[in-house]
């Protein structure tokens, strides 16, 4: 069973091991490659370990260039299905490649500091309505403020990155997430933008990476 880390253009894996401590190597067609790592049985319960032995792997390769990083649990049967792959796809993986070259994956999650279901409504409609009614009238106030919030903060972010993921999650509904494909050469300065904002909107927004670009694999529809 072949085990595979990522599509690449280089022509050497990363000088470390693998899942299980298996030893890493290249599967070559044409100009792209696939990190593998070749198992006689391999029954995967994504545990920690296993995890990061994957997520290991998979930066060693961005670090030497441009990678698209696979899921775990990537398996193929044997080498002729990786090199079938390659060729299929060469076109799709050529272009990706070129699509992340030099830049990383940035996470940002952001959630307001002090959420509260309990803000009193407008002054215009407090008074108009029942308990009920005014309590509804405060949760959709403060849902169009955080969304309004959530809104430009991504407006501000998306400037500084190639590309995005449509941001998930709003007020109600959890942290507003999404991720950037930002050029490693700006990942301070988006850090920095991070920053600014946190102290000008009074949210609570986490920045997380460089990650390789699992987000960015696909091209965009």
């Amino acid at each position: 069973m072949i085990y595979v880390y990522g599509i690449t253009d280089a022509t050497e894996p990363p000088d470390r091991r693998g899942l299980r401590d298996a030893r890493l190597s290249v599967i070559r067609e044409s100009r792209l490659g696939a990190v593998v790592s070749v198992h006689e049985s391999l029954e995967l319960e994504a545990e920690e370990d296993e995890l990061w032995a994957h997520e290991a792997v998979v930066e060693a390769l961005m670090e030497r260039g441009p990678v698209l990083p696979m899921r775990i649990g990537s398996v193929a049967a044997d080498p002729v299905a990786v090199v079938s792959l390659l060729r299929e796809r060469s076109a799709e993986f050529r272009r990706a490649l070129e699509r992340v070259r030099g830049a990383v994956e940035v996470g940002v999650r952001a959630a307001p500091r002090n959420p509260s279901a309990e803000k009193a409504p407008a002054p215009a409609l407090a008074g108009a309505a029942g308990p009920g009614t005014e309590y509804m009238l405060a949760r959709l106030s403060e849902k169009t403020r955080d969304d309004e919030a959530a809104a430009q903060i991504h407006a501000a972010l998306r400037p500084l990155a190639r590309s995005h993921t449509s941001p998930t999650g709003s007020a109600g509904s959890g942290p507003a997430r999404a991720a950037y494909l930002v050029d490693r050469e700006r990942v301070d300065e988006f850090a920095g933008r991070v920053d600014e904002l946190q102290r000008d909107l009074d949210w609570s927004i986490v920045c997380t990476g460089p990650w390789p670009p699992y987000s960015f694999t696909e091209e965009p529809g």
